[in-house]
Formats: structure tokens, C-alpha cells, sequence
């Protein structure tokens, strides 16, 4: 049985996920260590930067109910530990939101 390259990826992810080590997984789909390593870091690194987009989601939602909550922009840059340029996009973000167009205009 001849596997794409994605369905090779995603074996030796399952196989890793299940707890085998690199010299099982190698055996198992016939590939080499520097290969699993790589499709092994690639995901890492996918996993970071989606738990990086996480929080910087959860961040702003906590920025909006700040808002939402009549705190000011250093009241929320304070609260969240962010820069001014951080604040002001999420207030403008939640301007437009709450359909503030004469706000985002000035």
C-alpha cells in the first residue's frame, strides 16, 4: 500500500501520539529519524503558533468585555499587560463591532 505524503505525515503523528519512539515509528513506516524528526518539529511548531493565535483571541475578547464594561484603554492596556498599539486596535475593533461607524471615521 503506497501512502500520499500527507497520510505518511499523519501516521507518524498518530504513532508518536500513541507513545512509540522514533525507532518503532521508523521501523513501522520506513522512514528516517531526520524525516520523522522534521514532520515531528513541523507540527510542534504548528502547535505553537496556533496556541500564539489562541491567546491573542482570548486576549481580545478580554479587551471587548473591558470595553463593553466602560473601562478605558489604559484601564484595559493595565489589566491585560499590552502595548498602546495592541489597545487601540482591539477599541477600534470593538467600535466596529458595536457599529460605531462615526468613531472609526474621526
Amino acid at each position: 500500500m503506497v501512502l500520499s505524503r500527507r497520510e505518511r505525515e499523519r501516521l507518524v503523528l498518530d504513532l508518536y501520539n500513541q507513545g512509540k519512539n522514533i525507532r518503532e515509528i521508523a521501523q513501522e513506516v520506513r522512514m528516517s529519524f531526520s524525516a520523522i524528526g522534521t514532520i515531528l518539529k513541523k507540527e510542534e511548531q504548528e502547535n505553537e503558533t496556533s496556541k500564539e493565535q489562541t491567546e491573542k483571541m482570548s486576549q481580545a475578547a478580554q479587551a471587548y468585555k473591558l470595553f463593553y464594561d466602560d473601562k478605558s484603554p489604559v484601564d484595559v492596556a493595565i489589566t491585560l499587560n499590552l502595548r498602546q498599539a495592541e489597545v487601540t486596535e482591539f477599541y477600534r475593533e470593538y467600535w466596529k463591532l458595536k457599529q460605531l461607524y462615526d468613531l472609526i471615521q474621526a
